[in-house]
């Protein structure tokens, strides 16, 4: 939900929004190696059990800041659901206002804002603004606050203290490895050593504004791809054009970028071992589209096509689209899931949410599909509110054929989904 509707809007005004998500063409052992190591194949990932199973599904929800703190619900391979699973492992919440998790060698980080206690509920303090747990129990192995996360103050600003802070609303994180936790803020890209608990702004990921005061976004990275010793997102803003930004490995700077069409990066899909598709979009309710092929090896363009179609991610904190088979979904802020195929690239309807939960009137994030078991992941709710709960549903439909077929439809199992994660993502 990244707050949306309950902070200023203009938070995310000149926001942008990207995915990473993981065509069906890639086999296990190749593609993306997020989670557990493997390199495109010459080292497949090592296949955990537990909450880390790549049958399972995890929900992380944000809830209602004012009267909950975040909270993880799993879905077992067998289809059963635990909710609170992080609290029932450790006792203690995760944090207030969540709005991330990765996986990658054996170790699950989750993001949260963390900076308030819910004044309305029980005024439990979460553990902390990154917590890292042991991917297969959930047990809490390290804990960084807010007030620890600082960083030096760059070259050129005006600000009058050496380190600086965060600010929050965070936005999205992914993890090379222990020392390559790349995540970001409204200023720009970060990169933490989990190891010595360092604090890096890279260069080319932000821009100053208001004569070097502040500094301002030039990333997107909700969704964030990683590929090898890469990872890849959104960059522009007032200062810069739309593209498409790499970050590499142990580096403090962006090592290359590409100059893309559209004025909005709504979605990254990878396609192949090196190879994205970039969803850009024009502003909300526009349908200036594009659908743009990318070789990460060459940082080249190897086609694109224009869609009539509004593919825009709203102002989630989630993927504005999703990829699974030959098609990719999206539903941009509408109770409508459309799809476009990517033999035809017909743009079509899909699912129409109020048909099955006629109550529904917010996505809580994006709709995410799981490529392998080729199912698709609806999270809505009756209500947004800082202040109140809601009534939510997470429905999962088979989309394996020409029309979705619902298979599972679970109630009021979490609060305000922010993202959901078949684990099966974090093993290609």
């Amino acid at each position: 939900m990244k707050n949306r509707r309950i902070i200023p809007l203009f938070f995310a005004l000149w926001g942008f929004a990207a995915v990473g998500c993981t065509s069906a063409k890639d086999d296990a052992g190749t593609g993306n190696d997020g989670g557990n190591g493997g390199q495109g194949g010459v080292n497949p990932p090592v296949v955990l059990g537990g909450y880390a199973s790549p049958d399972g599904v995890l929900i992380l929800n944000q809830g209602a800041p004012r009267l909950e703190n975040g909270s993880l619900t799993w879905i077992s391979p067998e289809g059963a659901v635990e909710q609170n699973v992080y609290r029932t492992v450790n006792g203690s919440a995760v944090g207030n206002t969540s709005q991330d998790l990765y996986m990658r060698n054996g170790k699950i980080y989750i993001m949260s804002n963390n900076t308030e206690v819910p004044d309305l509920g029980n005024s439990e303090p979460g553990d902390g603004t990154i917590v890292v747990v042991d991917a297969q129990t959930l047990r809490r192995e390290k804990v960084f606050r807010f007030d620890e996360l600082m960083f030096h103050k760059p070259e050129g600003s005006l600000e009058t203290v050496d380190m600086l802070p965060l600010n929050t609303p965070l936005e999205n994180l992914a993890v090379i490895d222990e020392h390559n936790l790349f995540l970001a803020d409204g200023q720009g890209m970060f990169r933490l050593d989990t190891e010595t608990g360092e604090l890096h702004l890279v260069e080319g990921g932000y821009h100053f504004g208001n004569q070097g005061q502040t500094i301002e976004t030039v990333v997107g990275t909700r969704g964030m791809t990683v590929i090898g010793d890469h990872l890849y997102c959104s960059g522009g803003g007032f200062w810069a054009d739309t593209q498409l930004l790499e970050f590499t490995k142990d580096r403090n700077e962006v090592t290359r970028s590409l100059p893309l069409s559209g004025e909005f990066i709504s979605g990254i899909c990878r396609t192949g071992d090196h190879e994205l598709v970039v969803a850009t979009c024009g502003r909300a309710g526009t349908t200036k589209s594009y659908l743009t092929f990318v070789d990460t090896d060459a940082m080249s363009i190897t086609l694109e096509k224009p869609i009539s179609a509004d593919i825009s991610a709203e102002l989630m904190n989630s993927s504005g689209v999703t990829l699974a088979g030959d098609y990719l979904y999206f539903a941009a802020g509408t109770m409508t899931v459309s799809r476009i195929s990517l033999k035809t690239w017909k743009v079509e309807e899909y699912i129409h949410v109020t048909d099955d939960v006629p109550g529904a009137r917010y996505l809580t994030c994006n709709v995410v599909a799981d490529p392998v078991k080729m199912l698709l992941y609806v999270s809505v709710s009756d209500d947004l509110n800082e202040a109140r709960t809601a009534n939510g549903n997470v429905l999962i439909y088979d989309c394996s054929g020409d029309e979705p077929r619902l298979v599972q439809n679970l109630e009021n199992k979490g609060s305000y989904p922010v993202n959901i994660y078949p684990m099966s993502k974090f093993y290609r």
